[in-house]
């Protein structure tokens, strides 16, 4: 082999190792677009509203032995859920804005129906605050605590949940449930039922 074949079959290998090497070690275009583990801000999940489109005939999904809730892709933009926001110490949240914001409460449910999580309760509680009182620290679907925000585009409430979307305490859920007023005595309060995409997915 001349000296010549040989320094143009080395700079073919070199060229071929540095390609390689780039592409190994540059950051995945795919990765940087869709984080599995992502956490956000309130500030970011209030950036990320957008304005409501009336639909008329919002679609229903879910129907079976519990009532539907509004298919993910029709839920109101004033209704927003997700996996993990910082503010709520990582774990799950729903953000309600507008006319969803003086609900009486909110809860995330699962494919049973089901607002309370484990079944032996959360945080320490005890039976009777569990079955009793129904303590919300009790149950992880539940709102821990509520934090009050706004921007440019409005107020909004932040329902902080009882775990992170991405934990397997997670894994059943499939709705969020919004009770609109308490009416004592009564069984039948106005209640709104809207679908999630996937607990560790966001919605709006």
């Amino acid at each position: 082999m001349t000296a010549s074949l040989l320094s143009s079959k080395l700079i073919q290998i070199t060229a071929v190792l540095v390609f390689t090497i780039s592409c190994l070690f540059a950051p995945s275009e795919a990765l940087a677009q869709d984080n599995p583990k992502r956490v956000w801000t309130v500030a970011e999940v209030l950036d990320e509203r957008q304005t409501p489109v009336r639909n008329p005939t919002p679609r229903y999904c879910q129907g079976a032995v519990f009532k539907p809730c509004v298919c993910a892709r029709d839920v109101s933009k004033l209704a927003q859920y997700r996996p993990a926001v910082k503010e709520c110490n990582g774990k799950a949240a729903i953000v309600l804005s507008g006319k969803y914001l003086g609900v009486f409460s909110v809860v995330v449910r699962d494919r049973e129906n089901k607002d309370r999580w484990p079944t032996a309760g959360a945080n320490g509680c005890t039976p009777f605050e569990r079955d009793t009182l129904a303590l919300n620290k009790c149950s992880v679907f539940k709102v821990q605590k509520i934090i009050q925000a706004s921007d440019a585009k409005g107020e909004a409430k932040v329902h902080c949940l009882g775990a992170s979307g991405y934990s397997s305490l997670f894994r059943r859920v499939t709705r969020m449930t919004a009770k609109l007023a308490d009416v004592p005595n009564s069984t039948n309060d106005p209640l709104v039922r809207w679908c999630v995409i996937a607990p560790d997915k966001a919605l709006n």
